[in-house]
C-alpha cells in the first residue's frame, strides 16, 4: 500500500486488489499504519463488501481497532461493512510458535 502512494498507483492496486476472489489480510495490525494507508485499506475493503470474500487475521479484538486504524468513524463504518456477513473465529491458547516443553 506504502509504495503505490508513492508512485501514485492506488488506484489500480485497488482496482486489481477489488478484483481478486478470496483476499488474505494476515497479521492486521502487525506493523503501524499511517493515516493514508488506513484510507485504502477501508476503500478497499469498502469496494470489496458484498462483492468478494476476505479473510482477515489479527491478534486484535474489534474493540482495539480504534486505536490502530485512527479514524473513529471510518473504524466504526469499516467494523459495519466487515461485520456485517463475517463468521468472526477467536481462537485462545498458548502460542504456537513457543518451544517445546521437554
Amino acid at each position: 500500500m506504502y509504495a503505490s502512494l508513492a508512485d501514485r498507483g492506488t488506484r489500480k492496486l485497488i482496482d486489481r486488489l477489488a478484483r481478486v476472489d478470496l483476499l488474505l489480510i494476515d497479521e492486521l495490525g502487525y506493523l503501524n499504519l499511517k493515516p493514508e494507508q488506513t484510507n485504502i485499506f477501508f476503500k478497499l475493503m469498502e469496494e470489496r463488501y458484498n462483492r468478494k470474500s476476505t479473510i482477515i487475521t489479527t491478534n486484535l479484538d474489534y474493540d482495539d481497532w480504534y486505536g490502530f486504524l485512527g479514524n473513529k468513524h471510518m473504524v466504526v463504518a469499516l467494523l459495519d461493512r466487515l461485520r456485517h456477513r463475517c463468521q468472526t473465529i477467536k481462537i485462545d491458547g498458548p502460542s504456537l510458535r513457543a518451544p517445546a516443553e521437554p
